[in-house]
């Protein structure tokens, strides 16, 4: 999917918190999320009982319905078929788990469906309410509930486990927290200003304390918040043809978000496109320092293969460790700093790639790099769109 400058930019930020009811225990609930160009999918899964045996049964229903969603089912055929299973574990020897599954589409419209769990929470920077379920139907030979809203900027959807809503149950409160309860202490939070993101772990550590220094159950709350897409684009290497150059530059300059250059190649066909000049920012003779470029326009702007494997090489690392006054470091920022990654690749042969050189360094070609670039971002929960000039 090619990005375009006015491409819905909702982006889904999960800020997850759970609690096994032991102390050092197993935890029996599981959170599983995907994101796609099209959705954020967050699954909730509750097995029932506690240690690995609910665990095992809150893995295995998390991931099915995932997978069936990842195949095409659609939301409401995903959780027929999962929930269908749910009701024969009632009576035969199948691991048993409930579920709340919320799909949030780039346009901010969120589904939440939930089986034997409690109802979500919507809230914003000023405002918890609690989401009674919309409507309640059968699904196959069991119930199930649905809610659907649209989610703009700085609104958010909470989900929890019943080790959430049973809290305190025959000990503070007669009948648990309950749902209204939790939503009751979220609007506390949000008077006296605790950040967003700070919400799971304040619901989690509430439960224990209304619980007796203690849980009751394996405790999970899960936060979707909506914001402003952070965007990145990075284009590398010069377009198959020499002819396109124009007409790749005018749509690469019109793309929101931060502009990256990779390629010194490519940074001398923007440069000559814009009608600006280049400029060398910094020059090293170290392998570790490539340089990096200063072009109108353009944020930032570098080598090209060298550096993309070097910052493929340090992603996990802590950001402490990154040497000072690098374009790999630079680079290896702008990249956590980011939530959505568009690599406009260009396909133009390059033989300085084929050198025996680059082969003995480890040097990945760019097609290759940027795959690989593309999968490890993607195990860090970032969307990665890759696009071929």
């Amino acid at each position: 999917m090619k990005p375009t400058p006015d491409e819905p930019r909702k982006y889904i930020e999960a800020a997850n918190l759970q609690a096994a009811k032991k102390p050092g225990g197993i935890c029996g609930d599981y959170i599983v999320e995907e994101r796609t160009a099209e959705a954020t999918t967050v699954i909730v899964a509750d097995g029932i009982g506690t240690g690995i045996k609910a665990r095992v049964a809150a893995v295995m229903c998390a991931s099915r319905l995932m997978e069936l969603i990842r195949v095409g089912f659609t939301l409401r055929e995903a959780c027929h078929k999962v929930v269908d299973t749910m009701h024969a574990a009632r009576t035969m020897d199948i691991p048993f788990s409930a579920f709340s599954v919320c799909r949030v589409l780039v346009s901010g419209h969120a589904t939440v469906v939930s089986y034997e769990i409690p109802s979500p929470i919507l809230i914003n920077n000023r405002l918890a309410a609690y989401l009674p379920k919309q409507r309640v139907f059968p699904m196959g030979l069991e119930m199930v509930g649905e809610v659907n809203c649209m989610l703009e900027h700085g609104d958010g959807i909470v989900m929890v486990s019943d080790g959430v809503s049973q809290a305190g149950l025959g000990q503070q409160y007669r009948m648990g927290w309950g749902i209204q309860g939790a939503c009751d202490f979220i609007n506390g939070l949000l008077a006296q200003g605790v950040r967003m993101k700070d919400i799971p772990g304040r619901i989690v550590a509430n439960v224990r304390d209304i619980s007796g220094s203690t849980y009751g159950d394996d405790t999970t709350c899960s936060l979707l918040l909506c914001r402003e897409a952070r965007v990145l684009n990075i284009l590398t290497g010069p377009p198959a043809r020499k002819s396109s150059d124009a007409k790749v530059i005018k749509e690469f300059m019109e793309m929101k978000g931060t502009k990256i250059v990779c390629g010194s190649s490519t940074a001398e066909i923007v440069a000559r496109n814009l009608g600006v000049p280049i400029e060398m920012k910094n020059m090293s003779n170290a392998y570790h320092k490539p340089p990096s470029y200063d072009i109108k326009g353009v944020d930032y702007a570098t080598e090209g293969a060298i550096t993309l494997n070097q910052v493929y090489n340090i992603l996990g690392e802590a950001p402490e460790k990154l040497e000072p006054d690098s374009s790999v470091s630079d680079l290896y920022r702008f990249f956590h700093a980011s939530d959505t990654i568009n690599f406009l690749v260009g396909t133009a042969a390059n033989p300085g790639h084929e050198h025996i050189v680059f082969r003995q360094m480890g040097v990945y070609p760019r097609d290759v790099i940027v795959r690989l670039l593309a999968e490890k971002m993607k195990s860090m929960g970032k969307l990665v769109n890759i696009i071929y000039l």
